[in-house]
């Protein structure tokens, strides 16, 4: 789930006893883009190798409560670790502040050295041209990337390019009350595995007295494509080439928009938006009893477990689930979701090789353990999982074992992979007001996305006229 949602979970405590049955695991190798590019700019490593003193360089990151903490101390031990490197974090107000402030950066000069950035900004990222992509430095240091989950390292692939390292990767999962489930009818241990179970299990709920918080987000419809490895845009969803249209406006979109108008329009679900007064309702209102399950982003987790034993929600015994899937006949995936981390090309050789020296510290084995234990975040290296510190945090607290289950089941597509487009957040705009004219003005679940696809191809190609 977009990771900006991090910062509204934060606000709303919830009681947690994370609980959720593993699923099977099954890794597919993930194939290069067609059409990888070749002539790829040098990373200069030996730069580093020979130079004497240490190199100062910054990392614009967007970590906040629980998350800056763990970040810290990575970026501490990283720093104790060796003498040619001292990388100094400086955070950022969340990720659009962070992407402001570096378009920003590039007229006036002031960029990172190091910079994380938004799934969602992928695309834009490219077009700046002020990237050096990661590619470049694996190459020249022979990394391998055989020990990373396929399914993140393929979102920030781009025509067959790594450009920027997987990092605060997360999915979307369900929080659902036990009680709730219990009361209704429902088995506790028993989340919905489906769309359809979900919408079932929400009629449910709200016959015995709660219901659904949905939160009113356009993501929701990229997930229940990729769950039915349906693609999103054209060019394999903008990795092969440029997106320059939508290709949602199909049988699969018209029945993930009818059945979600049926849980709303019903009253099984009740939305509410993602800022203002009402931005935390589909949250608070699983502890005050309103609702008995929401979807939300497993970048959560931490922050949750850190308000554990507050005492104040003791009607709720929550459990974590996986998301529902469009249809346990269809063999999908769920896409990842987050933030990735850059290397910029506007900065000297020498920063960039020492940059490069904090990334691998960053990915390596351990710093992703602990980064995913403090976190929330999915492990994204196979290794890390078989940790200690991994291991012990599986065995006390299964619902941080459910994302990672969940982004390695399924195919590896394109489709999985997620989008790659330009003007993501007004593409998600465009989404988001077909799906709400659905649920307040009446329209017809397939004159929704008919209308969306046909907004999102005017943004898009309005977006691409100006490069």
């Amino acid at each position: 789930m977009r990771t900006t949602r991090l910062f509204r979970v934060i606000a709303a405590a919830l009681f947690v006893t994370s609980a959720a049955a593993a699923t099977t695991v099954a890794t597919v190798t993930v194939a290069p883009a067609a059409g990888a590019a070749t002539n790829l700019p040098t990373c200069n490593l030996s730069s580093l190798a020979n130079h004497r003193g240490i190199v100062n360089i910054a990392f614009w990151e967007s970590a906040s409560s629980a998350n800056l903490k763990v970040l810290q101390g990575i970026a501490s031990a990283f720093n104790s670790s060796q003498s040619k490197v001292h990388v100094t974090l400086v955070t950022q107000n969340g990720y659009d502040d962070t992407w402001q402030k570096y378009t920003a950066g590039l007229t006036n000069g002031q960029l990172p050295d190091v910079v994380q950035l938004e799934d969602e900004r992928t695309q834009e990222a490219i077009d700046t041209g002020s990237f050096l992509p990661v590619q470049s430095c694996m190459n020249a240091a022979k990394y391998s990337t055989s020990d990373f989950l396929p399914r993140p390292l393929a979102y920030w692939r781009v025509n067959g390019v790594q450009w920027a390292m997987p990092f605060s990767v997360s999915a979307p999962i369900v929080y659902y009350n036990e009680n709730a489930f219990t009361k209704a009818g429902l088995n506790p241990n028993g989340p919905p595995l489906t769309l359809a179970q979900m919408v079932s299990d929400a009629k449910a709920l709200k016959s015995s007295g709660s219901g659904m918080g949905l939160v009113l987000d356009p993501w929701h419809l990229e997930t229940w494509l990729a769950s039915a490895n349906r693609l999103f845009v054209n060019n394999s969803n903008g990795r092969s080439a440029r997106a320059t249209k939508a290709v949602f406006n199909n049988s699969t979109a018209v029945s993930i928009f009818s059945q979600l108008s049926q849980l709303v329009r019903s009253g099984d679900a009740t939305t509410n938006p993602s800022s203002g007064p009402d931005q935390y309702d589909n949250l608070l209102g699983i502890g005050s009893g309103k609702y008995g399950m929401t979807i939300e982003t497993s970048a959560a987790l931490g922050t949750v477990t850190q308000l554990l034993g507050s005492g104040q929600y003791s009607n709720v015994k929550l459990g974590v689930g996986p998301f529902p899937v469009y249809s346990a006949s269809v063999r999908g995936g769920i896409e990842p979701g987050g933030g990735g981390v850059y290397i910029s090309s506007k900065v000297p050789a020498l920063e960039q090789a020492a940059a490069w020296t904090f990334v691998t510290y960053l990915m390596n084995t351990q710093s992703v353990a602990t980064w995913a234990a403090g976190t929330g975040y999915i492990p994204v290296r196979k290794s890390s999982t078989q940790t200690a510190t991994v291991q012990q945090l599986w065995a006390t607290e299964p619902g941080y074992k459910v994302a990672y289950n969940q982004i390695n089941n399924g195919v590896n597509s394109s489709a999985t992979a997620g989008s790659v487009i330009g003007p993501y957040a007004d593409v998600r705009t465009d989404v988001l007001n077909a799906e709400i004219s659905m649920y307040t003005q009446g329209v017809s679940p397939s004159k929704a996305v008919s209308t969306a696809q046909t907004n999102v191809d005017q943004t898009i190609a309005g977006y691409n006229s100006r490069l």
